[in-house]
């Protein structure tokens, strides 16, 4: 390692000399930051290489675990799980209806109703998204979000009225 170090100021110093006719080096501004930054270099790879490395692998280590989250597109999606991808799908639209039909839906402004949809729409699009989520985290996703509104929408038109509710 070392050596390596070594190698790497001998390969380094003739781009940082300029050499004029007369063979003199030249040491302008721009070479001595050059030969500072190299110096750098030189000195945090060997003081620091090994926590950049520790910092590094636990990053890679954190990514790769958050990838095998994600599904793999080659993966083959078990039947059970296509039937409680369309009984989500159905329970969202009921969803979406039982919402629209609420006393406070009625009596909101249209942009409270625009809202509304636009929840009702943005829930349909992430649940077609996560193929392979596991039924109750999309369950436990869809009662959070409707708890929320709920909350949201009694705190906007009853204000004395306090919902006891705790999104995780």
């Amino acid at each position: 390692r070392d050596m390596q170090d070594r190698k790497m100021l001998f390969a380094a110093i003739p781009s940082i000399c300029a050499s004029s006719p007369k063979k003199i080096s030249i040491y302008n501004e721009e070479m001595i930051v050059a030969r500072r930054f190299i110096g750098f270099i030189i000195f945090s790879r060997k003081s620091l290489g090994k926590t950049f490395k520790v910092t590094l692998d636990g990053r890679i280590e954190a990514i790769q675990e958050e990838s095998q989250q994600f599904p793999n597109p080659n993966e083959v999606v078990p039947p059970e799980s296509n039937e409680q991808q369309r009984l989500l799908r159905i329970s969202l639209r009921i969803c979406g209806t039982v919402v629209e039909s609420l006393p406070t839906a009625r009596c909101a402004p249209k942009c409270e109703k625009t809202v509304q949809a636009l929840l009702c729409r943005n829930l349909n699009v992430k649940s077609a998204t996560l193929p392979n989520a596991t039924s109750s985290r999309r369950i436990r996703l869809q009662d959070d979000i409707v708890t929320g509104f709920h909350f949201s929408v009694s705190e906007r038109f009853f204000p004395g009225c306090t919902l006891k509710a705790s999104i995780e």
